[in-house]
């Protein structure tokens, strides 16, 4: 889709003006627009200090992907940009939000990115970087609400404004005004609340501690599929869409730590209905790991799906439905070794 390949240009020019020369507690929502319908964050360090990958054999790996990932730094001529700026891909990127308005066109994206940034050398790095370009971009440096500003011009694309707001935060816009408003935020001069009631209710759902968190309203993702080219939505997608639209919006996370939890929330009319769809929900929950149970003793194949079924609750937190289970890496690996193999 043409939001996707946007929000990518956005992302790329946000970590790449680094690399110009050569050719990525409730959550921080402060910064973003109001009018925000949908965000998808990264949180990167959570992941990378997660228990599953202190184990030796899982440290292995990661070792032997940074190392892939420094060697195609390095050959890229990245490196050495990130090395004046004093920045640690691994150590100092700690999540990545990606936000998409509601109210007008989804393109118009903005980038929350957290961290440990020197400001003062990522300046002399992006201005030393900009010299040596391939003049695929227009780079120009100016000032938007009172804070100095990367203003970037892709060729062939809109304009993007990059800025370290402080020490930890970085913000990619597609406009001054929402470049403009993020500023004025983090100084405590402008608030205000989300204009949807519901993305401002299933954002309270996600958290910092989670791997993956994803929370958008009907209406945003049925902006993003109108901007879909045709065909690029198969027909069980289409009938996904026709069941969202017939709710206020959701949200979902996943956080990886010694196993895996994994959340999904939905938004109700009220705290009343969501709370009486839990009670609803948990009797047929029990039905279904019942079933289940049934299963697994006629097939000894489905006993691990048991386990994680017996994990799973539905609960309401103010007026969303909340369904959360867990599942062990043990199992998980069982699970995957008895999925039929296709020919």
């Amino acid at each position: 889709m043409q939001i996707v390949r946007r929000m990518g240009i956005v992302a790329a020019c946000t970590f790449g003006v680094l690399f110009a020369a050569s050719a990525v507690q409730a959550q921080n929502t402060k910064l973003l627009p109001r009018d925000t319908e949908m965000t998808i964050t990264i949180n990167i360090q959570q992941i990378l200090q997660s228990d599953v990958l202190k184990g030796e054999k899982a440290a292995l790996i990661l070792n032997l992907a940074k190392g892939k990932i420094n060697e195609g730094l390095e050959d890229k001529g990245v490196a050495k940009w990130l090395k004046k700026a004093d920045f640690d891909f691994f150590k100092d990127l700690s999540s990545v939000t990606f936000a998409v308005p509601g109210e007008r066109n989804p393109e118009e994206g903005f980038i929350l990115i957290e961290g440990k940034f020197d400001a003062e050398k990522m300046e002399t790095a992006v201005m030393e970087a900009s010299k040596e370009k391939d003049g695929g971009a227009d780079f120009k440096v100016i000032k938007i609400g009172g804070v100095k500003a990367f203003e970037i011009s892709p060729k062939g694309e809109k304009t993007v404004y990059i800025g370290v707001i402080n020490k930890t935060t970085i913000i990619a816009t597609s406009t001054k005004a929402d470049f403009t408003d993020a500023v004025a935020r983090s100084t405590g001069t402008k608030s205000g609340e989300f204009k949807s009631a519901a993305f401002k209710s299933l954002i309270s759902t996600v958290n910092k501690k989670q791997s993956f968190s994803m929370v958008a309203t009907s209406n945003a993702v049925t902006k993003l599929s109108e901007k879909a080219p045709e065909g690029a939505i198969n027909p069980q997608a289409k009938q996904a869409m026709e069941v969202l639209k017939q709710l206020d919006g959701f949200s979902t996370a996943i956080t990886i730590a010694k196993d895996i939890d994994f959340q999904l929330g939905v938004a109700a009319k009220d705290a009343d209905t969501a709370s009486k769809y839990a009670l609803l929900g948990n009797a047929a929950l029990l039905a279904a790991k019942a079933k289940v149970m049934d299963l697994a003793k006629q097939n000894e194949k489905l006993a691990p799906a048991v386990d994680v079924v017996n994990t799973i609750r539905l609960t309401s937190q103010g007026s969303n439905l909340m369904l959360r289970g867990q599942i062990s890496f043990e199992l998980l690996e069982k699970m995957l070794q008895n999925l039929p193999i296709p020919n």
